[in-house]
């Protein structure tokens, strides 16, 4: 299927079979047995322990036409996951832990991937989530039995790694995961994935067809080729430039945490020994221990209800790796006291640039454009 958010929240969260347990013992373990039938009908502890790798291709089609999907998945976090389709662009995307990268136009020119991209890279990873349950869901709960496609079902709740509710469904006869039924954020929109085949893989037998339906239409990928141990991780070492990408994106987050938790000294430890601001008309340059003095005050005299970007960010990294820009426009909200000493709440639109320079291997922010609108509440 194609990385579109109706499709590719399909394949957010396969999920796990199941034995015959009743729906008549406690909670916690009759999760457990769920959990450890899913395990079980993939193949034993042992054979399951020697899978370091799972390589996977199938030939796919849509309602746009046919494509075809390749996918590594590792014991560790790491994915390859590549599509190429017969009405657009081919896509591929990385990932290695907290790192996600895409390449551009097929060539070897990389970008830092979303949290998006991410997870439906991952959500590709049938044949690893048959055993791996936890590696890909959070929130497990019980919740009754139910027919699905037409048979006996124990019913699952769970979320995916961005928290979107899924139920899952367990076939109770065979011990397999038999698909499941994603609720797509804000709409009513829902999505059906159904696990079709499974294919013997030595002494493991693994996911081979998937069908999914969503608003678009019916999508079906069927696995032709399936090799254990046979992939190499090595197309997943994280290149310099995301490297440098995701640490820029890190300093981001922290720069919120640092202003939602008011944490002058969490903020100002990306800073340069000097730094330079641009803002209404002068330019102003500061110490670290000016600037340290600055935003404790500045804290201590708001209280934030909202900092957020109202766009992603946009970086921008030099060719030769030392210096970066940022582009950023964020809203916040929140109050200060006036004079009175009576709370007045405050909205502002913030746009501005930031250039980082990397001194002594870290990334320090040297200086800082700024402009301001206040906004009606």
């Amino acid at each position: 299927m194609t990385i579109r958010l109706p499709l590719l929240l399909l394949f957010a969260l396969t999920a796990f079979p199941f034995g015959s347990a009743t729906a008549q013992l406690k909670p916690d373990k009759d999760l457990s047995a769920v959990i450890a039938s899913a395990v079980a009908a993939v193949g034993s502890q042992a054979d399951i322990a020697k899978i370091k790798s799972i390589e996977a291709d199938a030939d796919c089609i849509g309602p746009k036409g046919k494509y075809t999907t390749s996918i590594s998945s590792f014991r560790e976090s790491k994915t390859r996951f590549e599509q190429r389709f017969s009405y657009r662009a081919p896509s591929s995307t990385f990932v290695n832990g907290n790192v996600a990268w895409e390449r551009l136009s097929d060539v070897n020119e990389y970008s830092l991937a979303s949290p998006f991209q991410r997870m439906a890279a991952r959500a590709h990873e049938y044949q690893k989530m048959a055993f791996d349950i936890r590696s890909f869901f959070s929130e497990l709960e019980l919740a009754g039995d139910e027919v699905f496609e037409g048979r006996p079902n124990t019913k699952i709740r769970a979320k995916n790694e961005l928290g979107m509710a899924t139920n899952l469904y367990f076939d109770k006869e065979t011990g397999r995961l038999n698909g499941y039924i994603l609720f797509i954020p804000n709409s009513t929109e829902t999505v059906k994935n159904v696990f079709l085949e499974w294919k013997k893989i030595g002494k493991v037998t693994l996911p081979s067809v998937v069908r999914a339906t969503d608003s678009q239409g019916e999508w079906t990928l069927r696995f032709h080729t399936i090799r254990l141990n046979i992939a190499d991780d090595r197309i997943l070492n994280v290149p310099p430039r995301v490297a440098d990408q995701a640490e820029l994106m890190r300093l981001h987050e922290q720069q919120k945490t640092a202003h939602l938790t008011y944490n002058a000294e969490l903020f100002v430890e990306m800073f340069a020994e000097n730094v330079t601001q641009l803002q209404r008309g002068v330019l102003s340059a500061k110490t670290k221990a000016e600037n340290l003095a600055r935003f404790k005050s500045y804290f201590s005299s708001l209280k934030f209800s909202e900092w957020e970007d109202i766009a992603p960010p946009v970086i921008k990294i030099s060719k030769d790796g030392t210096m970066a820009t940022k582009t950023v426009q964020k809203r916040v909200r929140g109050s200060y006291k006036n004079e009175k000493g009576e709370d007045v709440s405050d909205h502002t639109v913030f746009a501005w640039l930031e250039v980082w320079e990397k001194l002594d291997g870290k990334w320090k922010l040297t200086t800082i454009a700024s402009t301001e609108k206040t906004v009606a509440n």
